[in-house]
């Protein structure tokens, strides 16, 4: 062998060595790009059974997502509010201690998840079979984690289902006896204007929490809570406290199309056949006075 060949062919036998003896990973898939555009809105406010406030708050809470950089494990994205204000964040998909278990969940707003990464080659599902294996919603522990300092809680489950359009998770929780601050805590006055104030005891709280995403894209589409309690409005004097609220992705209706038209029929057929007509009639009228002259 040529002394110069002996180089690139030494360098080429490495690296097929090294192919047979190191696992392959699969190449991090993500199901939207850069420098894409996205906004979010809340959808639905509702309490006490009332009518839905959220066209009231909608600016306050809006926001504008723009992604700037992906990859191998995970991204960077702009931030913009209503009053356009911008803040930067990141979301890194890495080894997380679950329970017992290590999963690949990830750390930071998952505004969109990958739909494959490293060994792991279908995210989505995999995401919604730890959301089933620790009974634990993950996006929003951080969240839920300090609702048992307020309440007694006792009962939580979680599960997720995945279709050909969305991965959905969902979130159960009851507690007979909930202190109001906590949800005065996730209400920021300046927000509500001082349309509505939370009672101060609140019992039979049910709460359930659903996050949507994706099933083409992986992006993040909604997220909903509902709430069914009773409040103390007077001493010994209870009524449901009721609360809705839809959050989710801004999409533009379709353009209008106007209704198709449809021509509209005139009389000029009938008037020409009427006029032929009178005008034979004319003719022959014309030719029978003729003859009788």
């Amino acid at each position: 062998m040529r002394k110069d060949l002996l180089m690139p062919c030494g360098i080429l036998i490495i690296i097929f060595s090294l192919a047979f003896i190191t696992p392959s990973n699969a190449a991090t898939n993500w199901g939207v790009e850069a420098d894409e555009t996205y906004e979010y809105e809340l959808k639905t406010l509702k309490m006490f059974g009332g009518s839905d406030l959220s066209s009231l708050l909608k600016e306050n809470v809006s926001m504008t997502i723009i992604f700037t950089n992906f990859n191998s494990t995970g991204y960077t994205y702009d931030v913009y509010n209503s009053t356009g204000g911008v803040s930067t964040s990141s979301t890194n998909f890495v080894s997380t201690q679950v329970g017992e278990d290590v999963y690949t969940t990830p750390v930071g707003l998952p505004i969109v998840l990958p739909l494959e990464i490293g060994t792991i080659p279908d995210y989505l599902l995999y995401f919604g079979q730890i959301v089933n294996e620790t009974t634990s919603i993950l996006v929003l522990d951080d969240l839920l984690a300090n609702i048992t300092d307020f309440a007694n809680v006792t009962y939580t489950d979680s599960h997720s289902i995945l279709n050909e359009n969305y991965l959905s998770l969902y979130f159960d929780m009851y507690a007979p006896e909930v202190n109001a601050s906590i949800l005065s805590g996730f209400i920021d006055p300046g927000d509500t204007g001082g349309l509505f104030i939370i009672p101060s005891n609140i019992t039979n709280f049910q709460l359930n929490a659903s996050i949507a995403f994706n099933a083409t894209s992986g992006l993040f589409k909604s997220f909903t809570i509902k709430i069914r309690s009773l409040a103390e409005q007077a001493p010994g004097y209870l009524e449901p406290f009721d609360i809705d609220v839809v959050y989710g992705l801004y999409v533009p209706p379709p353009p209008y199309t106007p209704p198709p038209t449809t021509p509209e029929k005139t009389s000029y057929p009938w008037l020409i056949s009427t006029t032929i007509a009178f005008v034979i009639l004319g003719t022959v009228l014309a030719r029978r006075r003729k003859r009788n002259r």
